[in-house]
């Protein structure tokens, strides 16, 4: 994992070309998409892909690492904040996965078997993060039920602001290349702490970073390698 000090400018470039890449070679790619202050970023990233590629859009697929159960379209949802701001995929494979809108299990497992089918069919898999103040990544907030859940894909459980859903660390650790985006200084501390990489995966979920083949932190704070 490296920590790149840098604008969001510059992480928005390399995620356009590192996607434009992949489709440009013909791979069917996967990318994980995440919610909060990343959202500008990744429709920045959407239409510079519409403008650069938009023959090989029909080969990306686009899943939510994490999403705020709840009614199709709720407006705590991560796809109705990204469809609100303007992410338009084009002919690109955007699901819902709150789209049935099934009662909690049968979403988790909707929401698991729609990952696994298309990590099956992905050459390429990218994932957007953001990091929170307390470390956690996706939906995986720090001594949550989800920092566990084995061999399942997709965890489901109540926290004290939504009902979550988010991929597991099982399910993490397929990504290839990771992008953490995390500004300001308020995500300071939470970054010392990665840097470190003393506590464990349930204190500090964003520990997973560690385990992926490639992982790169982008910030503006100041992390001494």
């Amino acid at each position: 994992m490296q920590f790149v000090r840098e604008q969001p400018a510059a992480a928005e470039r390399i995620i356009v070309q590192r996607l434009g890449e992949a489709l440009a070679a013909g791979h069917k790619t996967l990318w994980l998409v995440c919610g909060g202050s990343n959202i500008p970023l990744q429709v920045a990233v959407m239409a510079k892909l519409r403008e650069t590629c938009s023959d090989q859009l029909p080969l990306l697929t686009i899943l939510p690492t994490d999403e705020r159960y709840g009614r199709p379209g709720h407006a705590d949802s991560n796809h109705y904040q990204l469809t609100q701001a303007g992410f338009y995929p084009g002919p690109a494979h955007w699901i819902d996965i709150l789209m049935q809108g099934a009662p909690l299990a049968q979403t988790v497992d909707f929401y698991g078997d729609t990952l696994v089918n298309a990590y099956d069919e992905a050459e390429t898999v990218v994932a957007v993060f953001g990091i929170g103040t307390d470390g956690h990544i996706a939906g995986i907030l720090p001594g949550s039920p989800a920092t566990g859940r084995g061999q399942a894909a997709v965890a489901g459980y109540t926290a004290t602001d939504f009902t979550r859903l988010t991929l597991t660390p099982h399910a993490l650790r397929h990504i290839q290349v990771a992008y953490a985006l995390s500004y300001g200084p308020g995500k300071a501390t939470a970054l010392g702490r990665l840097h470190k990489n003393t506590e464990t995966l349930r204190k500090l979920p964003s520990k997973l970073l560690y385990d992926l083949p490639e992982a790169y932190v982008y910030t503006d704070n100041d992390i001494k390698e």
